[in-house]
């Protein structure tokens, strides 16, 4: 077994090791390489794997977040098939991932594992990881979902004079829909929980942009809610690597418009359409601080999975 860089050819096998590991946040090749691709200028990353008879059974990064960046703060990715555990292959990974951060002079790596997953929670822990949030995924079986129950939440919205479309009957490729589902966005992500200690940082609408048009992207799931010409909510699906599944994005709603079952709304509206299609179930995550949507998702017929929760290693104090 030896580590090596990344390269081109490393994609499948990576996609594959990363959905075994983070098996709720699925992502096939095509949408990792796309996103390598766009990555935000100013975030630092770096891949590597770990490959044993001309096999890649393991890999290792660091990146930097941009919707929170700071240049001192990293995420840290870490996979091994289950084959090849207890042969030290996730120690040679993480060393060769912090000996590369170092020289950066970090604050601190956040990681992820979920709560069943004793093997990579001990790892953490055992290299000083502390705990500091969860995030829970939920599973809607979509062919057990009643829309004729939930009709009555949509037909709300358009008692209000709300109209419901798909970014896709708005045109995904106009510059002013762009914008307003930006702006939209802008004012929603004001009140979405962040970890503790950390900072939302200013994103550029192109930078913005990049990043969600990406292949998972579905336009027309991908629903709006408008009071006139104003975007006011959305609820968003993508597509996934999984058969017969979809992903839930964001769904949020701007502050001027909140408590009037938009958001409840919106979500029925989605999944009558996800039903209709003939997907079978999707997948959403919530922060464990989200309470209000948790409940929606609850109520809604959604089945939690396990936690997954938030580790983060804290260095030293910086270099004089």
């Amino acid at each position: 077994m030896f580590i090596r860089a990344f390269t081109v050819e490393d994609y499948d096998a990576v996609s594959n090791l990363r959905n075994i590991t983070y098996c709720d946040f699925t992502k096939d090749a095509d949408e990792l390489r796309v996103r390598d691709e766009r990555f935000p200028e100013k975030c630092r990353w770096a891949r590597w794997v770990a490959e044993s008879d001309g096999c890649v059974v393991g890999y290792g990064e660091y990146s930097q977040n941009m919707y929170g960046y700071n240049p001192r703060k990293f995420s840290l990715n870490l996979a091994v098939h289950p084959t090849c555990y207890g042969q030290h292959i996730g120690t040679s990974l993480y060393n060769t991932v912090i000996a590369a951060i170092e020289p950066f002079d970090p604050l601190n790596v956040d990681a992820w594992s979920r709560a069943d997953m004793p093997c990579l929670v001990g790892f953490l822990e055992r290299r000083g990881f502390v705990s500091n949030a969860e995030l829970f995924t939920s599973i809607l079986d979509i062919s057990a979902f009643d829309p004729e129950r939930w009709a009555s939440h949509v037909s709300r919205l358009s008692a209000q004079g709300l109209e419901l479309r798909s970014l896709d009957e708005l045109g995904v490729s106009d510059p002013d829909v762009q914008r307003k589902v930006y702006e939209m966005w802008l004012d929603v992500r004001q009140d979405m929980p962040i970890p503790p200690g950390e900072v939302r940082a200013q994103v550029p609408f192109e930078l913005w942009w990049d990043q969600l048009d990406v292949p998972s992207l579905f336009p027309a799931a991908f629903f709006i809610a408008l009071d006139g010409i104003r975007f006011v909510g959305t609820s968003q699906l993508f597509r996934s690597p999984e058969a017969g599944e979809v992903r839930t994005g964001l769904t949020g709603v701007v502050r001027s418009h909140r408590r009037r079952g938009i958001a409840l709304g919106l979500k029925v509206h989605a999944l009558t359409f996800a039903r209709r299609l003939g997907f079978k179930r999707t997948i959403t995550e919530n922060s464990s601080e989200n309470v209000g949507m948790l409940a929606i998702n609850q109520r809604l017929g959604f089945v939690r999975n396990p936690a997954w929760v938030r580790y983060v290693k804290t260095f030293g104090p910086p270099a004089s």
